[in-house]
């Protein structure tokens, strides 16, 4: 069992730290010949590499410079990435969504986020095997979960993400769920492979439960998701955003923004970048609605769950 006071978000490493001591700053009046651009690895490589595919032809075209899509090793990289000023642009989820922002000083901010992002959920899947054997079953509260998870195994996703981990644990905390006392073993924490390493191992019972972003459970083939069965979803709460460097400048800014806003399912184009995203439109952001992230987190480590 982790013990809640050992269990921590992870600190970038010392080299990080020394990068997020640089200067967020750079020459605003120089136009950008090349936009770099990464984001948090929260999917299988296959994914990802069609989503970095997509965006280096896409915005390619749009903004008339080279466009390169660096993958991060990890959701800690891709924000020190942008507060190093080593990309302009990144894919977020909440939690590092505003980490970046904060982490760059007023040098950085959100600009677009998918629609559904306004209203995202987390599942709580558990295999099925379990549901058989009445161990758990479909539930209208995480309170009618409570009794059944003292004799079933449990796993959140990363510990940076916001779908996986950060916000299901704040819904099981706020229904009096404790999960490294009240789970069969204490919580476990899926260390790398994204989401659906999280769906993998319920579908294989190396979990009984496990707590999944929705965009990546309904992308499951139908026979993972008969054997790992949607069990509650969770209240809607704002997740992934895209943030810009500020010293790209207002003009370069503002045609990334309209690149990703315009993007039309009905184009042929178009819906090859939507898809890569797993999107089907995008909006501009108001980063005021992250504020709730930020809230979240704060209790999370008032509670000593999150350091």
């Amino acid at each position: 069992m982790t013990p809640r006071s050992m269990l921590r978000i992870p600190t970038a490493c010392a080299l990080a730290a020394t990068l997020f001591l640089a200067a967020c700053g750079g020459d605003s009046n120089a136009a950008p010949t090349k936009l770099r651009m990464s984001g948090i690895p929260d999917s299988k490589g296959t994914d990802m590499q069609a989503l970095a595919t997509a965006v280096e032809d896409y915005l390619g075209k749009e903004l008339g410079i080279e466009v390169e899509y660096i993958n991060a090793t990890s959701y800690d990289a891709a924000v020190t990435s942008i507060a190093a000023n080593t990309i302009d642009l990144g894919w977020f989820g909440g939690v590092t969504g505003v980490d970046a922002v904060d982490k760059c000083d007023g040098k950085a901010r959100m600009i677009a986020t998918r629609e559904k992002d306004l209203a995202f959920k987390t599942y709580f899947i558990a295999n099925k095997a379990a549901v058989d054997a009445g161990k758990i079953q479909v539930v209208d509260s995480l309170e009618a979960m409570k009794p059944m998870l003292a004799d079933l195994t449990f796993t959140f996703g990363d510990l940076r993400s916001t779908s996986g981990h950060i916000m299901p644990r704040h819904f099981m905390v706020k229904a009096g769920i404790d999960p490294e006392t009240d789970v069969k073993g204490g919580a476990k924490t899926q260390p790398s492979g994204g989401h659906g390493a999280t769906l993998n191992a319920v579908v294989t019972g190396t979990v009984d439960v496990g707590a999944i972003n929705y965009t990546n459970y309904e992308k499951a083939s139908d026979a993972e998701k008969a054997a790992a069965i949607k069990i509650y979803e969770t209240p809607p709460y704002v997740d992934y955003c895209m943030v810009a460097r500020t010293d790209l400048g207002d003009e370069m800014i503002s045609k990334i923004q309209t690149a990703f806003t315009k993007l039309d399912p009905a184009n042929p184009d178009h819906k090859k970048v939507l898809d890569a995203f797993s999107a089907d439109k995008f909006v501009a952001a108001d980063s005021s609605k992250w504020q709730g992230i930020r809230d979240v987190v704060e209790d999370l480590k008032k509670k000593g769950m999150l350091k």
